[in-house]
């Protein structure tokens, strides 16, 4: 199952992914500790400096699939 997490960052900018359940847990516990945490997600891997993360929001609900649009 995908979640929608946001990760707030020091000096205001917010950092919106969709990740695994196991990547917001790993994430979760890795908050807080030292150096940077490799989160992949839908879209990309990312390098997370732990110290710079000012909150960790978990959206409601999981993310099931997108919405788009085709050209005709």
């Amino acid at each position: 199952m995908s979640r929608r997490i946001e990760l707030g960052l020091e000096g205001g900018g917010v950092l919106l992914l969709t990740v695994g359940d196991g990547d917001v847990n790993a994430l979760r516990g890795a908050l807080g500790g030292p150096g940077f945490h490799d989160v992949a997600a839908e879209e990309g891997d990312h390098a997370v400096d732990l110290a710079k993360v000012t909150y960790m929001r978990v959206l409601p609900g999981e993310v099931s699939g997108r919405i788009g649009f085709t050209g005709a």
